[in-house]
């Protein structure tokens, strides 16, 4: 067993008489940490020692200067005649991370109770009371378990000590998702609780296939990532690219959802989201059951899907829950809108640019007019619009939120107004860049249309250079780009290019229920039935009988 070795920076203490602080000065890490008093104990290589008294000091020494820190002694009384010295022990956790009802109750009361007698080999199974437990064999385990919300409880004489689960950090209930609103359908969304969001899962996929692995990143926040996947849906290789790229993060701190995906798609300079991001239960359960993985990370609401093509940034759960002939219509007008929110402004400047003859004499005499006192060239009312239009989108996000909607609805009208009665813009500029902010809203994925407003403003300055010969030049690039991405091995535009015809009903449109009978084929899932060979809707049965 290697001893604890002291920072240059923390207060020494007195010498034991075992020779303790001889060995920490002669080790070669306690001359490392002489050369960078920041530098931290080496907790991967110490144990847990049998007394608790030396642990408590290691653990008051990792902890310094943290007031919530609690080392609470136990002290129990021999019944033995020949053993007269009591036995003491320790429970350790932090103040504010921990329940202390589930302290009292399930941890201090039954040690108190049961006394130091022959139940020490197994006092998590003989004498606590609590849920759950872990055992601990080492001190940097014993550390990340503290501060995750555990209280570690150890007694003279053990080997290892034992973590007891005891969260009690302030989290929020589960409600709505406000970035995902529906009009039919589930209304639980994830919290930032782990546990509460795996439970959503589990409560609509009750199989024993799905499953759950829990793995820790950054090497000061530990934060818990959970991977959830159907064990016979799964496709094994996107399981084990995904495994690899996780074990090849070497970060300090991970907070968000966001920060993990950019350290493992697969083109982290490419302006398209790659990995789809959900707040809702149900959207994920639909996920798995098509064979994907979902990534849960404790601290946040969004869980992330891999792997994801083009055609789910463009799907809402609403789709599903409505007729499927709206939902197909829907789904078609979302794909034109988001063309509009790409092209809109674009096909403006390079029309009143460069070919005026596309446009009907009567309108285009009513743009002429229009524009006739505007002294700024199309593209330069273009960028001003646009920019404008995003400064009072940004302020509404950032302004309380009784606020925000009446500052950026308010604020448009009022300065579209002043601009158009200043003769600074036309009227034709300020309704085409209004259509195209509201185009924008209608993609169900907040990053892919944050990823059309980005690529808006190049292709305008294309268009105003080369007219609509530079729009396409600008769609075959992006094109190209488009189909050469990849998420975890899956084409990005599947099932379009490649093609797999089968799949446009049900992915790129929307089938009746009892027709949707196949998983998507490029995932590469293990069963791709995903009805009876024998289903049929009841129109084809002819009804009951």
């Amino acid at each position: 067993m290697v001893d604890f070795k002291k920072p240059k920076t923390l207060k020494s203490k007195n010498k034991q008489d075992d020779g303790r602080e001889e060995q920490k000065q002669s080790s070669p890490d306690a001359t490392a940490s002489k050369e960078d008093d920041r530098q931290l104990p080496p907790f991967d290589q110490i144990g847990i020692d049998p007394s608790s008294e030396v642990n408590t000091a290691r653990l008051k020494e990792a902890f310094d200067n943290v007031d919530v820190f609690v080392a609470h002694s136990l002290r129990f009384v021999r019944t033995q005649k020949d053993e007269e010295a009591p036995l003491c022990g320790a429970i350790y956790f932090l103040d504010d991370l921990v329940n202390e009802v589930v302290v009292d109750l399930h941890i201090l009361h039954p040690l108190l109770d049961m006394g130091p007698g022959p139940f020490l080999k197994n006092i998590e199974e003989e004498v606590l009371t609590a849920k759950k437990f872990a055992p601990v064999k080492d001190f940097k385990t014993m550390v990340e378990m503290i501060t995750s919300g555990c209280t570690v409880v150890h007694i003279d004489g053990m080997q290892h000590a034992v973590a007891v689960i005891t969260p009690g950090y302030p989290t929020r209930s589960v409600s709505e998702p406000e970035a995902e609103p529906l009009v039919r359908g589930p209304r639980e969304g994830f919290t930032e609780k782990l546990q509460d969001n795996t439970a959503l899962i589990r409560k609509r996929l009750r199989t024993p296939d799905l499953k759950s692995e829990m793995i820790k990143l950054g090497h000061r926040s530990h934060t818990a990532v959970c991977l959830m996947y159907i064990r016979d849906l799964v496709d094994d290789n996107v399981l084990a690219e995904l495994h690899d790229r996780l074990n090849r993060i070497d970060i300090d701190v991970l907070l968000e959802s966001a920060e993990l995906e950019e350290l493992i798609e697969d083109e982290v300079y490419s302006p398209f989201p790659q990995i789809l991001s959900t707040e809702r239960a149900d959207k994920v359960a639909s996920a798995l059951s098509e064979g994907r993985i979902a990534i849960i990370i404790d601290g946040t609401p969004f869980v992330l899907i891999v792997p994801s093509v083009f055609f789910d940034f463009m799907q809402a759960s609403e789709d599903y829950y409505q007729r499927f002939y709206f939902s197909a219509v829907i789904r078609l007008l979302r794909t034109f809108t988001f063309l509009i929110s790409l092209l809109g402004p674009s096909l403006y400047v390079a029309i009143t640019t460069f070919h005026q003859e596309l446009i009907p004499t009567p309108l285009l005499l009513t743009v002429i007019s229009a524009r006739s006192g505007v002294p700024f060239p199309a593209l330069v009312e273009a960028l001003v619009m646009e920019v404008s239009f995003e400064i009072l989108r940004e302020a509404g996000v950032r302004l309380p939120r009784p606020v925000g909607s009446a500052v950026s609805i308010v604020g448009a009208l009022v300065v579209g107004q002043a601009a158009v009665e200043a003769g600074v813009i036309s009227q034709a500029m300020v309704i085409v860049v209004a259509f195209t902010g509201i185009a924008t809203f209608t993609i169900p994925a907040f990053n892919l249309s944050m990823s059309t407003r980005l690529l808006r403003f190049p292709i305008m300055i294309i268009a105003a250079s080369l007219g609509l010969y530079g729009i396409a030049l600008a769609l075959v690039v992006l094109g190209i780009h488009m189909c050469s991405l990849r998420s975890f091995g899956v084409p990005y535009m599947a099932p379009v290019a490649p093609a797999y015809v089968r799949m446009w009903g049900s992915e790129v449109l929307v089938l009746p229920f009892g027709r949707r009978k196949m998983r998507p084929a490029y995932i590469q899932t293990k069963d791709i039935q995903r009805h009876g060979p024998n289903r049929k809707p009841m129109s084809e049965e002819g009804g009951k009988q």
